[in-house]
């Protein structure tokens, strides 16, 4: 059985608003849900990931894998991820997506900053 028969982890997708501004002048962050239940894989970013990112000053912590055809709509930069279970939220900073291979469906790896 392929990993992506039975994904470990559910993640919701949020989308980023336009905040208001605040008192202070300051705009806070506020989300709408995307996609609730993205069944996918939620793991630590290897340290060629890491170095990859931090190269270009982006920091990454972990990757989320899914199979690019769950996700509607599409999960783009900028965008949260929140863990089912752990409620640990992500912010996306990059998307890389693959192409089928033979009975292999397309695969797409966010790489994303845990939010603390």
């Amino acid at each position: 059985m392929a990993l992506f028969d039975n994904p470990p982890h559910l993640a919701n997708t949020y989308t980023v608003n336009a905040g208001t501004r605040d008192a202070g002048g300051g705009t806070p962050l506020t989300y709408t849900i995307a996609q609730s239940s993205l069944p996918c894989s939620i793991q630590t970013a290897s340290a060629s990931e890491r170095e990859m990112f931090a190269q270009q000053g982006i920091v990454v912590s972990h990757t989320v894998a899914y199979l690019t055809a769950t996700a509607s709509p599409a999960v783009t930069r900028g965008m949260k991820v929140v863990n089912q279970r752990t409620a640990k939220a992500y912010h996306v900073h990059g998307i890389s997506s693959g192409e089928e291979y033979g009975n292999i469906p397309p695969l797409s790896y966010l790489y994303c900053e845990e939010i603390l």
